[in-house]
């Protein structure tokens, strides 16, 4: 065999016996560095949060044994801190909001903090109209172009997690990790944050329209609501200790439908479904109502979101709820 027909077999084989090597030395690192601090394997660097995307780092938080508590829900529930709730109540509390989450990926947040957790004292869910879909596929209609929510990294495979890293982005938290570890990086509130992005540009907030009037025809009313049904099954694998607090979201009143209207027929039945699943084993407070704190423009940022005069008024009854379901 002539030498020049010996080059390609070389060449393919350096070139595989490189390509895993270096991949053994990259999955080695991520293993040992831990970037999104999932602590899916033992690594050299303690826990500690560095990751700024409230969709990954509440894989850090999520799992951090010192909160025994969390809240859960989308933007319309960021403001609700678990600073005030935690001394209140005497547990520990963890802001795990994650910005246009849906009833699925909330739920997904809330099976991985029940996971990672020994114990677990109680579970505050802010809800929206979402969670009232009649779609078992859990649409998520907050969900903008590109939003991509990373189930894999709350679920509970680690070679799923591993096969995630082979991209670009745990190349940034790895240098933040180790940043972090000489400690010339401060890590974040462990607990969370309860506050609007700094990113968010709330004096260019544009009111939506209200949405048209339906009118009511009680046989368009659908009685199916998979979501409830998901969070139902949940709460049913659950510890009896693990409280329970469904706390749905206000918005500006001028928003809402009348109950002679389609939506608000839906709304209500949807409320009722959520109330009686609640019944046996937590508390539903609804805010999603025409009250004096609803009808006031000044509470809300842009007819969708709290300010923090609202959320001030709702944290003492997620507060009272708690503690009276555990005395």
């Amino acid at each position: 065999m002539r030498a020049s027909d010996q080059v390609w077999p070389r060449f393919v084989a350096a070139f595989t016996g490189g390509f895993f090597a270096l991949l053994g030395i990259w999955l080695m690192a991520i293993i040992l560095i831990d970037p999104y601090d999932a602590g899916y394997f033992p690594s050299l660097i303690g826990p500690g949060v560095v990751d700024d995307n409230d969709m990954t780092n509440a894989v850090g938080r999520g799992r951090d044994p010192r909160f025994d508590a969390g809240i859960f829900g989308n933007s319309h529930g960021l403001l609700i801190d678990p600073a005030r709730l935690s001394p209140a109540t005497g547990l520990h509390f963890v802001q795990l909001t994650v910005l246009g989450a849906g009833p699925r990926e909330q739920l997904a947040l809330m099976r991985y903090f029940v996971r990672r957790h020994a114990y677990v004292g109680a579970i505050v869910l802010i809800a929206d109209q979402t969670w009232c879909t009649h779609d078992p596929a859990l649409p998520n209609p907050w969900a903008l172009a590109g939003y991509d929510f990373p189930y894999w990294l709350f679920g509970n495979s680690r070679w799923r997690y591993l096969a995630h890293m082979l991209s670009i982005r745990p190349w940034g938290l790895i240098r933040r990790r180790v940043l972090f570890a000489e400690g010339r990086v401060v890590p974040l509130d462990p607990a969370g944050v309860a506050e609007y992005p700094k990113s968010w540009n709330l004096a260019l907030a544009v009111d939506m329209p209200r949405e048209p009037d339906f009118p009511l025809n009680a046989a368009q009313i659908s009685t199916q609501w998979p979501a409830i049904d998901r969070l139902e099954g949940l709460m049913a694998r659950l510890p009896r200790a693990v409280e329970i607090v469904v706390v749905m979201a206000p918005i500006y009143a001028g928003l809402l439908h009348g109950p002679d209207t389609r939506q608000g027929a839906e709304l209500a039945a949807c409320k009722v479904r959520l109330a009686g699943a609640l019944a046996r084993r937590g508390a539903f407070l609804d805010f999603l109502v025409d009250s004096p704190l609803s009808r006031e423009r000044a509470n809300f940022l842009d007819l969708h979101h709290m300010t923090p005069i609202v959320a001030r008024a709702i944290e003492p009854r997620i507060v009272e709820a708690v503690n009276n379901a555990r005395h």
